[in-house]
Formats: C-alpha cells, sequence, structure tokens
C-alpha cells in the first residue's frame, strides 16, 4: 500500500511539473488609433479647432483672433506647411477626420462615441493579452478604450516627447510587468526639436516565470517601399535620411534586449519590409557590399532594414516577420498576398479600403509584427477588417454629431505560444 502511494505521489509530482513548463498561447496585437486622446484632451482640442482664427499679415500665419474676418480652424488649410500658428507636437491638427477630402467638425458626443465603438471593437474582435499602440496620448487615453476602461490590463506609455506617443498593455492575468522604459535614440535627439521623430518604448513581462521583451515603434514616415525612388532607404529626398538613422538605435536596441529572453517587437514601422525581403538580397543590404552581421562601417548606408537589422548576431537576436494575411474576403486575401511583391498605388488599394473590405485608409504595408525565432507562431499575422467604423461621416440633418472613424488603419494581431 505505502508503495502504491509513493508511485502514485511521484505520478502527480511528475504531472505539476510538466503542467508547469507547458507553454500557453498569448495573442498579441498592435494598432495605430491616428492621433487618439484621451476625452480630457479631445475637448481642448475640439475648443481650440473651433476657435476663431485670422490671418495676421506680419507673421503670415493665421492666429487665434476675436475681430475682423475670421474663421474656425475645422475651415483652414492644413498640411505639412500650413500657414497657422498651432504646434502639431502638442495637439493634432484640424483636418484629422474627413468625409469626401472635407474636414469634419468634431463634436464631444461624437469623440466619446468613439472611444465606446473602439472599446466594444477591440473587446469583440481583438481580446489581446498584449497590444501595443501608436498615435496615442498615453496611458488615459489607451485605458478609455481598452475593454471594461482597461480594468483588466496594465499599461506602460509616457507622457513626453510628442503627442504621437506609444503604449503597450498587457492582461494582469498574463504576468507582471517592469523596465516600463522609452528609447530615446530612436527619437534622434541631436537633431533640432522640431525635427525629432517619435522613441520606442519597451517593457519585460514575467509570463508563468519566463521574461518576454516587449517594444513597440512608429518609424518615419514616407520612405514605405524600396520599389519606388522615393522609399529607396540609401536614396535622397527628407524623409528615407530620417529612417536610415533609426536603423542603427533600433539595432542596438534588438541586440541588448535579446540577450537571455525572447522578444516582440511591433508597430508602426511606416516601412514594407517584405519588399525589402524580396527585393535586396543579403549582398545589396548595405552600400559597401559587407556583411550586415558585422558592425556597420561609419559612413556605409543601409538599403533593407530588415536586413540589417533581423542580421542573426548574435544568434539570440534572430526574429521571424509575421507575413499579414487579409481574410476578410477573396479579393483582400488575393491583394494582400500581391501586395507582398507588388507596388500598389492608392487606386489599386482601393478594394482593401472599402466598408465591405478591410475599411482602413492604410491597409497594408505600415504595420508590422516580427517575433524572436524560438518563440512558435502557429498562424500567420492577421489583419483584422474594421469595415465600416474606417469611415468618417459628417453631421446632417437629424444628426447633429458626426461619426468618427475609429482609425484609418487595421490592426494586426497573431497568437504565439510561450
Amino acid at each position: 500500500m505505502r508503495i502504491h502511494r509513493l508511485i502514485l505521489l511521484a505520478a502527480f509530482m511528475l504531472l505539476e511539473a510538466t503542467q508547469g513548463v507547458q507553454a500557453r498561447d498569448v495573442k498579441i496585437a498592435t494598432w495605430n488609433l491616428g492621433w487618439h486622446l484621451s476625452q480630457a484632451e479631445a475637448k481642448d482640442w475640439i475648443r481650440d479647432c473651433g476657435q476663431p482664427f485670422k490671418l495676421n499679415p506680419a507673421s503670415g500665419l493665421f492666429e487665434p483672433a476675436t475681430t475682423g474676418t475670421t474663421k474656425p480652424g475645422w475651415e483652414l488649410k492644413w498640411g505639412r506647411n500650413a500657414k497657422i500658428k498651432w504646434d502639431i507636437a502638442v495637439k493634432p491638427p484640424c483636418d484629422v477626420y474627413q468625409a469626401n477630402f472635407k474636414i469634419v467638425p468634431v463634436t464631444e458626443a461624437a469623440y466619446q462615441k468613439r472611444a465606446q465603438q473602439l472599446q466594444d471593437f477591440i473587446g469583440r474582435n481583438l481580446d489581446p493579452d498584449i497590444m501595443t499602440f501608436q498615435e496615442v496620448s498615453g496611458a488615459t487615453a489607451v485605458r478609455e478604450v481598452l475593454p471594461n476602461n482597461g480594468a483588466d490590463y496594465e499599461i506602460c506609455s509616457f507622457g513626453t516627447f510628442k503627442v504621437q506617443r506609444l503604449a503597450i498593455a498587457w492582461k494582469k492575468s498574463l504576468g507582471t510587468g517592469s523596465d516600463c522604459g522609452v528609447i530615446a535614440p530612436l527619437s534622434l535627439p541631436d537633431l533640432a526639436a522640431k525635427d525629432q521623430v517619435r522613441p520606442g518604448l519597451s517593457l519585460t513581462l514575467q509570463i508563468d516565470g519566463k521574461p518576454l521583451r516587449i517594444m513597440t515603434v512608429h518609424l518615419k514616415s514616407s520612405c514605405v517601399s524600396p520599389l519606388e525612388d522615393r522609399g529607396k532607404l540609401d536614396g535622397g529626398g527628407d524623409a528615407c535620411p530620417i529612417l536610415q538613422r533609426q536603423v542603427r538605435p533600433l539595432e542596438d536596441w534588438l541586440e541588448t534586449s535579446s540577450s537571455g529572453m525572447p522578444v516582440i517587437l511591433m508597430g508602426d514601422f511606416n516601412r514594407n519590409l517584405s519588399h525589402e525581403k524580396t527585393s535586396i538580397a543579403k549582398s545589396a543590404i548595405r552600400s559597401d557590399g559587407s556583411d550586415p552581421a558585422t558592425s556597420l562601417p561609419t559612413g556605409v548606408l543601409v538599403r533593407s532594414l530588415y536586413g540589417e537589422v533581423n542580421d542573426g548576431a548574435p544568434a539570440s537576436s534572430a526574429l521571424a516577420h509575421l507575413e499579414p494575411e487579409c481574410p476578410v474576403n477573396a479579393v483582400a486575401r488575393q491583394l494582400c498576398e500581391r501586395s507582398k511583391r507588388e507596388l500598389f498605388d492608392q487606386d489599386a488599394l482601393k478594394p482593401l479600403t472599402r466598408a465591405d473590405s478591410l475599411g482602413c485608409r492604410n491597409p497594408i504595408g505600415l504595420d508590422q509584427m516580427l517575433v524572436s525565432s524560438s518563440l512558435s507562431v502557429s498562424n500567420p499575422a492577421t489583419k483584422v477588417a474594421i469595415g465600416r467604423f474606417g469611415g468618417t461621416r459628417p453631421a446632417g440633418q437629424g444628426h447633429p454629431d458626426p461619426l468618427l472613424a475609429i482609425s484609418d488603419h487595421c490592426p494586426s494581431t497573431a497568437t504565439l505560444s510561450f
């Protein structure tokens, strides 16, 4: 009888030990929410966009005014070279929401409804264990759009730098987080303040006693694809030289952070990594033809961000790029596959932006998910359709508040074993 008990006890202990090392499925997601603010910040932004502006002949700028011929901020001409006294590093421009290329003035009620729609969408269609956000103003803005007002999540974010910030949210039940910190070198701090770009954000999670490092980025825009001249990373223009300078600090972070733990790197890269993988040979990753696994020589330019950063040296830094699929319908699935090899203009992308398809204005090619090669991912990344929620509709008779798009991007998700 004693021997029988000892055998049962040993079997029970073995079962517990086996269960202790079993991998768990972890659902990850990333989403650019498009100049997303907290409700309190949105209230101030709506007020400021609704104030009267008047052209000041001395400065050549439209400035807040109370007399003379004025027009509200909603009616001004915005854009990169807008002649308006307004700092978009502090608050979004007033043309964030548009319908038929016309600015849609925002109301507080409309912004509140958008937050509720985001909350419902994330809970119903994503339900992530870990989610990274881009273009959010901070932790409060994220908490307001998480299910149950974020009660089940912890959030890592920051309130410095410019208003297009980053955040990482994870379920409290998943594990504890530490080392939440801004990766300042990615912002290129040696540049003048107005020219600095967005930093990165990283965090360490302890899941079942095992560490996992997460980083989210929102890299320099307008240098998207090596298949077009303006997207050649070693070329001219204003954007690509800035993105070129972000390659080294991104690689430095990866090589340092991947020591002793797996890594998840995801966010808005503003770069089509699929095009880099299919069009740039290993021998052409650098302008001098040197091996990307060696230190990048001073003055040598990089042609492939993916090839340089993910060079597999050290071995622990090797990443798997999760190619996205668009399973919403057959047309979307085919276009997504073709887009990994072909350069599409805006007209070619229109079928994906429709309400009966993905629905977002920036459907593919920008948002990326990469995970350590040591992590098991059973299926490709998935682009989740936002459908009719990707469109903005102005106020009208019978509905005094506009309907705002929840984002101009579609979220990406994947499930990994950890």
